[in-house]
């Protein structure tokens, strides 16, 4: 057993840290990487340092050996050294150290799950300490990693949900202060910066930190898996959200994948959105060198040391001080309506504002409608109707301003009205979700809908296109009180905001309280089966019957041949399961597989689950499918955790999810 009280141990541990430091420092010194000034650019150090860390990096994230399950694979036995290599080369080089991690469900010791609760606290509270005594002049800790997807086997010894639904991750928090003292203290967690309604999840556990003077700083994972198809605006919306909470942001894992040309194109599109964020104050890289990163075609430098389009355009990028003046927005359109025009465009890396400029010449002169616009749309009203107008926009932030866009043009007319704002909305709270509903606005063709967590605003758009005069908000925290307007949209332009309505979703009553879990079975993703585990729990006060539920998982089939669905095990009986196949629109899918429950199924019990459902899905011809962006399917999740890409139905109606 590893003991805190052994002062003969612990003279030993501080003779061996400051002797390891004094060979490291005198052995190489790093120059400061690409970053200068105020924010950090960091990677990851696996069992050796790379000779070029220096030239790039000037902050060490340890890649596993300070995980709890590399560190104390064998009970009462610790292994330190590779983790002593990051730690002593950061100090040596003056670069910031961060601790990852101390409590996360995915790379815990397998011995802790077999423990006693009492044993389970025990030996938890021991890791954090015995951690702490040895890198206790570390800068940053992750205290609790992904706690939204990755809940640790002990964390119902630690205080489970308790009282805030996040005791356990309170507990964490209140050790390691105690523990690290003189470091900040993280959290970090995926799927944050492509999700408004995941960050809006995670800014509630945040903020129970916060309130406890728990928590330093926000961690955001930022893999490819999110990074390669994110929109620059979804970013922008989620880095809002993150920053009113009014902690700083690091982005602690990132890394994008493609063949050069894309690869480049991504780090241009979507670096700086991170970088000249002021609220970030520092990002990790996840691996840069070939065959040694955890996903292919993610690395920055060759195996042969030689630097790929987007390590040469960061070193030029950062060179400049990390700000580059951003290209002409794209994709600008004009719609006519009545006396008015109305514009969009796509956001431009970078740019911090837009200018709109008019003519009614082809080709100009134009001259400036609108300055400083920060959304990428924008209504020219008070026009003259038959009169066609051209408009071009350009973008603008502290290093310059774009050339214009492409043209666009319409001739304005009385034929058409902008739609009045929505009235008679409402709001109906579920289990982590709310229903809205409304009257419809004449001559609308699409709705948009926005939440606040502040009565009043300001919003954030939730769904836009909407053509229905209802949406069910879910993924939602519960106990948390929502405000929401709804404006509607047609060709002559957008109304105002309906009035606000509110709804505090909560897990003891309403519609939707059941909650459907995933784990992915089979992560290759271009096998010929697509296999997938599922349990639902009703999270209600009374027993729901399985024969009035359905639950459907979107994929697409990747070719003509016919399915196949095969109930390899289920807990309520695999002979009260049927599958079938249905045609589905959205994105990355064409089909859905539908799971019906017979009445030998039975019912959930009020607080229950169904337990494991195992399910396969080949081809006739057993050709390969391609999961890769398959909508329901996400390989990361090999433990249950809440899926909202998955639905599930009562009586027609979806209660959970997310339908694509």
């Amino acid at each position: 057993m590893f003991t805190l009280k052994s002062k003969s141990l612990n003279l030993l541990i501080a003779f061996t840290m400051v002797v390891s430091v004094f060979l490291f420092g005198s052995s190489q010194k790093a120059s400061a990487g690409l970053a200068s000034g105020s924010k950090f650019l960091g990677n990851v150090i696996a069992s050796s340092v790379p000779s070029n860390f220096g030239t790039y990096w000037n902050q060490v994230t340890p890649e596993n050996s300070t995980k709890w399950g590399s560190v104390e694979g064998t009970r009462n036995s610790m292994s330190w050294s590779q983790a002593d290599i990051a730690y002593n080369y950061a100090k040596s080089n003056g670069f910031p150290f961060k601790f990852h991690t101390l409590v996360w469900g995915s790379q815990e010791p397998s011995w802790v799950a077999g423990l006693s609760a009492a044993d389970q606290k025990a030996e938890v509270t021991q890791w954090i300490q015995a951690a702490a005594q040895r890198y206790g002049g570390s800068d940053f800790v992750d205290v609790v990693n992904e706690p939204l997807h990755a809940k640790p086997s002990f964390r119902n010894a630690i205080g489970g949900d308790g009282s805030t639904g996040w005791d356990w991750v309170i507990w964490s928090f209140e050790q390691a202060r105690l523990a690290f003292p003189n470091s900040k203290l993280l959290i970090n967690e995926y799927g944050i910066i492509s999700d408004p309604n995941a960050a809006a999840q995670y800014v509630a556990i945040i903020n129970l930190l916060k309130s406890r003077g728990l928590v330093d700083g926000i961690g955001i994972q930022c893999h490819q898996f999110n990074m390669d198809t994110v929109s620059v605006s979804t970013m922008n919306s989620v880095l809002n959200t993150l920053s009113a909470t009014g902690l700083p942001i690091y982005v602690s894992e990132l890394d994008m994948t493609g063949d050069d040309a894309t690869q480049l194109a991504r780090y241009k599109e979507k670096f700086p959105v991170l970088w000249e964020n002021t609220n970030v104050k520092g990002i990790t890289l996840w691996g840069y060198i070939q065959g040694q990163t955890w996903k292919d075609n993610t690395h920055l430098v060759t195996s042969s040391g030689a630097e790929r389009p987007a390590m040469t355009w960061l070193k030029q990028y950062l060179g400049s001080g990390g700000t580059q003046i951003p290209a002409a927005p794209t994709g600008l359109t004009a719609t006519a309506g009545n006396a008015q025009v109305a514009l969009g465009w796509t956001a431009s890396s970078g740019a911090t504002s837009y200018t709109v400029k008019r003519a009614t010449t082809s080709g100009g002169p134009y001259t400036n409608v609108a300055t400083g616009v920060t959304a990428t749309s924008y209504a020219n009203t008070g026009l003259t109707n038959g009169t066609t107008y051209y408009y071009v926009v350009s973008a603008t932030n502290s290093a310059g301003t774009s050339g214009n866009s492409a043209q666009a043009s319409a001739t304005p007319s009385a034929g058409t009205q902008i739609p009045a704002a929505p009235t008679g909305l409402t709001a109906t709270a579920g289990n982590a979700q709310v229903a809205l509903g409304w009257t419809a606005s004449s001559g609308a063709t699409s709705y948009t809908v926005k939440r606040a967590t502040t009565s009043g605003g300001p919003y954030t758009n939730v769904a836009t296109g909407v053509t229905a005069t209802s949406y069910t908000n879910t993924g939602l925290t519960n106990g948390t009180a929502y405000y929401y307007v709804v404006s509607a949209t047609n060709s002559a332009g957008t109304s105002g905001d309906s009035s606000q309505v509110s709804a505090t979703p909560s897990a003891g009553g309403g519609t939707g309280t059941l909650v459907a879990q995933y784990k992915a079975s089979n992560t290759n993703v271009t096998d010929n089966t697509i296999g997938a585990t599922f349990n639902i729990k009703n999270t209600g006060t009374s027993a729901v019957s399985l024969s009035g539920v359905k639950l459907r998982y979107y994929f697409t089939k990747d070719g003509t041949a016919s399915l196949n669905a095969y109930v390899d095990y289920a807990q309520v009986g695999a002979a009260n399961v049927s599958g079938a196949f249905a045609s589905a629109t959205g994105t990355n899918t064409d089909t859905y597989l539908e799971l019906s429950f017979s009445a030998g199924a039975g019912s959930i019990a009020a607080g229950g689950q169904t337990g494991e459902i195992q399910i396969r899905i080949a081809k006739s011809d057993w050709s390969n499918f391609n999961e890769a962006n398959d909508y329901s399917f996400d390989g990361t999740k090999t433990a249950f955790a809440d899926w909202n890409k998955i639905t599930l139905l009562q009586g027609g109606t979806i209660v959970w999810g997310t339908a694509p």
